[in-house]
């Protein structure tokens, strides 16, 4: 396995020579560091309690075999730990290569305050009209 670019173009030194020097990937990161302390993917996998099939696909890069965003930056911070690395520089090269998705919270959308508004003051008309029907009503002789 060569280290030295390759086709993946995001190595650890991936760019080191020039003038854009970019960030290694999040799990070539770990790697970097598991390697540099003489740690096997045994020994990581027994420590984090993750599978050999997690911890590959976390050092591959391999996003698509990951769980989601929440459980995976536990992961990547629970690796950096057993690695020796830093769990937050994990999450933030991670974070760097797949950026939350930004969810479509029509809850707080200002068509929905408008529409919102709406329906509170139609809401209000209808309690004022029961109101002054009951009153009328009731004060007919």
């Amino acid at each position: 396995m060569s280290r030295t670019g390759g086709s993946e173009g995001r190595g650890p030194m991936a760019g080191h020579n020039d003038d854009t020097q970019e960030h290694p990937s999040f799990g070539s990161y770990l790697r970097d560091f598991r390697v540099k302390n003489g740690l096997t993917v045994e020994s990581v996998c027994h420590e984090t309690k993750l599978s050999r099939f997690v911890m590959e696909s976390i050092e591959a890069g391999n996003r698509s075999a990951l769980p989601e965003d929440a459980l995976l930056k536990s992961f990547l911070r629970n690796v950096a730990a057993a690695c020796g690395a830093d769990g937050e520089t994990a999450v933030s090269l991670y974070l760097e290569e797949y950026p939350p998705k930004q969810e479509n919270n029509t809850f707080y959308s200002p068509q929905n305050r408008k529409r919102s508004l709406g329906l509170l003051c139609l809401l209000l008309c209808l309690i004022f009209l029961v109101a002054g029907g009951v009153l009328f009503f009731f004060d007919a002789p």
